[in-house]
């Protein structure tokens, strides 16, 4: 009798847990979320919804160019230069709380001068965290007013690949942080306050990074 008595109560408890987990998905078929969208060419790069898909694309130096020139002028030469861009909304979590991030993304080529990654804790355009990674290495950065002002860097190996299928997933419990690629955990981050509810995307170089759905679960 006793075990059936507990055994109630821990059903009880977990339907209560289920019942009262919060899921919002973002599919992008529309700027629900309030997504700061560059549609225009500028200098950096674009952020575009369309159809169901979020695209961040930045500007990379024209290598191609670059070594033509080096070869006529004998002098090595770059044409343009590998820019960063960002794109963020303001999630509906409670960022006090443990919290789940999920993200199905597709990266255009996964290689050391292109990177890709994921912003939170954004406050504007030069305070925020980031986790972003190449083929080698994926780094933990905090900025403040445009300064990268901490890092934790763990190193990886990844073959260098083109149109790369992804799932990330920026999970936060019990006041740490952790960033799983493809359900294998890279990163985790301790004793990191958060105190704002903006994410987002970012590309570094000649990059293109995809978006089709992100999941938001407490």
């Amino acid at each position: 009798m006793k075990t059936k008595f507990i055994s109630a109560i821990l059903f009880s408890l977990l339907f209560t847990f289920s019942v009262n987990a919060e899921i919002i998905v973002d599919d992008f078929e529309s700027n629900a979320m309030g997504w700061n969208e560059c549609a225009f060419e500028s200098n950096n790069g674009t952020a575009v919804i369309d159809k169901g898909v979020l695209t961040i694309t930045s500007k990379g130096e024209n290598k191609a160019m670059g070594t033509l020139l080096t070869v006529l002028s004998g002098v090595s030469t770059k044409v343009g230069r590998n820019t960063f861009f960002e794109t963020h909304c303001y999630a509906p979590i409670d960022i006090s709380s443990d919290f789940k991030i999920t993200s199905n993304v597709l990266i255009d080529k996964i290689g050391e001068d292109r990177l890709v990654g994921f912003v939170f804790n954004y406050r504007d355009s030069g305070n925020f965290y980031c986790i972003s990674f190449n083929d080698e290495r994926v780094m933990f950065m905090r900025y403040e007013n445009n300064e990268i002002v901490g890092t934790i860097e763990q190193g990886v190996k990844w073959q260098k690949s083109k149109k790369a299928q992804q799932q990330w997933i920026l999970k936060y419990e019990s006041n740490e942080l952790a960033f799983s690629v493809n359900g294998v955990e890279f990163i985790r981050v301790r004793y990191m306050p958060l105190l704002y509810t903006g994410v987002g995307f970012y590309t570094f170089g000649k990059q293109k990074l995809e978006v089709s759905e992100m999941t938001y679960e407490q």
